[in-house]
């Protein structure tokens, strides 16, 4: 269990008794599985991509007839398989390497071959120095889900995480961009974000739950350990909050962009945002059923639309979700066009149902 996991159990208001369930987390059954496409990364080998989806190496030979022949593979190869399980897809990324790194530390915090790393970069010294960029196809892999609550039913799982609750009777009061927050709630410090001003944390209690919440189940489906800053929320009292025009509700939340390991300091490059991670963060939060719009600058929505079909989303899918490759100013998705948000989002959490003095715009 990781730790973010058992800071999010010492969180939970009602008690509750956790029970093994491993096998929830890769259900085994015909209904469960799905074709997916593979993109073959340099020195991969069959073995592992079978390991990685959880079929045999038979079954890829099965599905694909080019393997029939010539059970040889190369880059850029594309196979298809049935998954059992899918992971978020490899990815290409530059590596800069940090004062104290090994080829073995590398090697592992990617869930590489620390051989596959060296033949990647085969230029590169054996004794190389800080700030030498590597090249590195990741390799992420979907957490088993270790737990379950007690109560729950086969037919409505709670997902392998104990739920958070936040501190009752805190209420967004009025609109986004007039209203104020009654006896708000503060965003608590943990393991699986960063809180980068308390002071500017406070929602209601709605809204702090399902953002908890969210994040525990964007780690958890994602495998993504980088830093993920929540920026501002609301002031204690909710109310004007310069520069911002809303954020006076305890409604709406900045979270910034996930970046690729290595990333400068600072950066501001699209090349430097992890896209296939900002897409399963934007997909949990559309999971929760509970958020009303996710602002994001229209010309990053490309590069979120093209992660997103990486990692196996469906045309159909983004149409619900994405206002890309409608046009910027298309009443379409829920991911819409905000001028400046380029380096975070923001999003848009649903009143709460009881929250009858709660409005939108």
């Amino acid at each position: 269990m990781g730790p973010w996991l058992v800071w999010l159990l010492s969180l939970v208001a009602v008690p509750t008794t956790a029970r093994a369930a491993a096998n929830a987390a890769t259900p085994d059954t015909q209904s469960e599985r799905r074709w997916v496409t593979h993109l073959v990364v340099p020195s991969e080998r069959l073995e592992d991509i079978a390991a990685r989806y959880g079929v045999a190496k038979t079954e890829l030979v099965r599905w694909n007839k080019a393997l029939q022949t010539n059970s040889w593979i190369y880059a850029g190869q594309k196979l298809r398989i049935y998954a059992r399980r899918v992971p978020p897809p490899r990815q290409k990324i530059r590596y800069v390497v940090q004062r104290g790194d090994t080829w073995q530390d590398i090697a592992k915090k990617f869930n590489v071959r620390e051989g596959d790393l060296h033949y990647w970069n085969r230029k590169v010294p054996r004794q190389f120095k800080a700030g030498t960029s590597l090249t590195v196809y990741t390799n992420p892999t979907k957490p088993a889900l270790a737990e379950r609550v007690e109560g729950g039913s086969e037919d409505e799982p709670t997902g392998g995480l104990e739920m958070f609750y936040a501190r009752p009777g805190g209420l967004s009061l009025g609109a986004p961009n007039r209203g104020r927050l009654q006896s708000g709630v503060q965003l608590p410090s943990s393991d699986i974000y960063t809180v980068r001003d308390p002071d500017i944390a406070w929602g209601s209690s709605h809204a702090i739950e399902v953002l908890v919440n969210t994040i525990a189940r964007f780690r958890q489906e994602s495998g993504y350990s980088g830093s993920l800053i929540v920026g501002a929320i609301s002031k204690r009292g909710g109310g004007r909050f310069r520069p911002h025009r809303s954020h006076q509700s305890g409604r709406d939340v900045d979270i910034r962009l996930p970046k690729i390991p290595g990333a400068p300091k600072g950066s501001e490059s699209p090349l430097h945002i992890d896209w296939v991670a900002t897409w399963y963060l934007i997909k949990a939060f559309a999971d929760s059923k509970e958020v009303e719009y996710i602002f994001l600058d229209y010309p990053r929505q490309r590069k979120l639309y093209a992660a997103a079909r990486s990692a196996g989303a469906t045309k159909a899918e983004l149409e619900k979700l994405i206002q890309f490759p409608a046009a910027q100013n298309s009443n379409n998705g829920l991911v819409r066009h905000a001028k400046g948000h380029t380096q975070h989002i923001h999003v848009r959490i649903k009143c709460a149902k009881h929250n009858t003095q709660c409005s939108t715009y």
